[in-house]
């Protein structure tokens, strides 16, 4: 295992303390732009993150399709999320953000958290073998 997928895997774990952040301390205290940049850094590290496993996984020809479509499912959802909050924040609508990020964050964070799990698993299982 190289150098860029010890990266990965380290900015995947920092994405998710910044996703657990802005969606249970934003659940408890309402949107606040705190919680944007929070999400911002999670999406950012775990797109990141993503492309390089990805890659990773294709130059060793170890893709597991399950994994790939729950993680490119839950990495647009986390995309979709954070994008309604901005817009909704940009547009001065803070309580309709606050409505909209609450009833999706769970179910999309559950999502994210499922594919970080089986990509946790799947790592291991792989790291198991060699």
């Amino acid at each position: 295992m190289g150098m860029n997928m010890i990266l990965a895997i380290v900015g995947m774990f920092v994405a998710l303390g910044f996703y657990t952040y802005a969606v249970l301390n934003g659940r408890k205290h309402g949107l606040h732009i705190r919680h944007l940049m929070a999400f911002g850094l999670g999406l950012a590290l775990d797109y990141l993150a993503t492309m390089e496993m990805n890659e990773y996984a294709i130059i060793h020809g170890k893709t597991t399709d399950w994994h790939n479509f729950s993680g490119y499912i839950s990495l647009w959802g986390m995309a979709f999320h954070f994008l309604l909050a901005v817009l909704a924040t940009l547009f001065n609508k803070a309580r309709v953000a606050n409505c909209a990020f609450h009833r999706v964050s769970l179910v999309i964070y559950i999502a994210w958290l499922f594919a970080f799990i089986t990509g946790a698993v799947a790592g291991f299982l792989e790291f198991g073998k060699g």
